[in-house]
């Protein structure tokens, strides 16, 4: 047999291994797939981010708390509460191997222990809880919000120590999102002004003991109604959700702005090393990290769909759901490189999240794990 024909066949047998099902080095293929032991709640289903702990990832879109093995896709532990109520919160907090949560049904904060699903503690609030907010904690407590324009502080032992009135700082609105940095209590807020037809927004910083006004931002470009604001290296970053729009970044020494572009609706948002990534419903943006400059603008085929699902970021890609599809975008310059247009069970795809090489989504069933794009 000549050289060239040896030639031909190795073509011809490469060629076969790859249509028989060889992994493409950017193969967005299932992992695993967790289907939930009770029927989904909407709202927890479009408000609380699946969160990645250690080697696992904790869920709860079906009235109850689940650790999930982040390699097998393999239950670790459930837990239920009492009159099975949703979760709200868009953030988990965490301290080592113990989750502080709130449930509004009960008005209850709970302990649970993370590496079994156990209860450490459990307390009642002494007034209502609100559902549609993002609660703090820094070494020593939580601080959590009620929902008539209060925030409670408890210890981590469960013991209620303090409880701030926020409705003395000129604008009766509850908080939406907590931060604390040293002495201060930051928390965002929304509120209507005479004259405008959307609301305004403002970010206050108090100290934490004395409850004294260390400075305050406020904008009329739109209200900080549901996204959390985001604290990293002594910056802010906060977008309104309503409004004509703006994303701004604030020194958290003293509430200078350091940027701020407008025109933007910040429905949710993350961070990268070098960029703002925002959803503004119909289109997702990046912005420049340092300047806030505008570095790329993509727009998603609208058809419905929950506006304010979240964006997740691994080794060099995008993640996004929009009415029900999965967008895959290179970060470098926000092109589409893939689309998944219906998960497996037919559902919506909704939140999700990226860690280890996968990519973790929720839809109305089921968790899927899939291959992160490479």
């Amino acid at each position: 047999m000549s050289s060239k024909k040896i030639y031909n066949i190795a073509i011809i047998f490469v060629f076969c291994i790859s249509c028989n099902g060889q992994k493409q080095s950017n193969d967005f293929s299932e992992v695993w797939n967790y289907s939930y032991t009770k029927p989904a709640e909407g709202l927890s289903l479009v408000n609380t981010n699946p969160t990645v702990y250690n080697d696992h990832i904790l869920i709860s879109p079906d009235e109850q708390l689940t650790l999930i093995d982040l390699k097998s896709g393999k239950k670790s532990w459930s837990l239920e509460f009492d009159n099975s109520p949703y979760i709200s919160t868009e953030e988990f907090l965490t301290d080592l191997n113990i989750l502080y949560v709130k449930e509004v049904e009960n008005d209850r904060i709970y302990a649970i222990d993370l590496e079994n699903g156990t209860i450490i503690w459990q307390k009642n609030s002494p007034s209502e809880f609100y559902d549609h907010s993002n609660d703090g904690m820094d070494q020593l407590y939580l601080y959590v919000t009620g929902r008539y324009d209060e925030i409670y502080r408890y210890s981590k032992n469960g013991k209620l120590n303090k409880t701030y009135d926020i409705s003395n700082y000129d604008i009766e609105d509850r908080s939406r999102s907590i931060r604390i940095f040293k002495n201060q209590l930051i928390f965002s807020q929304f509120f209507r002004k005479e004259k405008l037809s959307h609301d305004s927004g403002r970010i206050l910083s108090i100290h934490k003991e004395t409850e004294e006004v260390l400075w305050e931002y406020r904008t009329d470009n739109g209200g900080f109604i549901f996204e959390p604001i985001l604290l990293e290296d002594e910056i802010i970053y906060a977008g309104v959700t309503d409004g004509p729009g703006e994303f701004v970044a604030l020194n958290v020494n003293n509430g200078e702005v350091i940027w701020k572009t407008l025109g933007i609706i910040g429905q949710s948002y993350t961070l990268t090393d070098s960029m703002v990534l925002v959803n503004g419903g119909v289109t997702l943006r990046a912005l420049d990290k340092f300047t806030g400059a505008e570095l790329w603008n993509t727009g998603l085929a609208f058809g419905g769909g929950y506006g304010q699902d979240n964006i997740a970021f691994l080794d060099g890609y995008v993640y996004h759901s929009h009415s029900g599809r999965l967008y895959v975008l290179d970060v470098s310059n926000g092109e589409i490189v893939h689309t998944e247009e219906r998960s497996p069970d037919g559902s919506p795809f909704g939140l999700l999240t990226a860690a280890e090489g996968k990519v973790f989504v929720q839809t109305d069933v089921a968790l899927y794990a899939y291959t992160a794009w490479e």
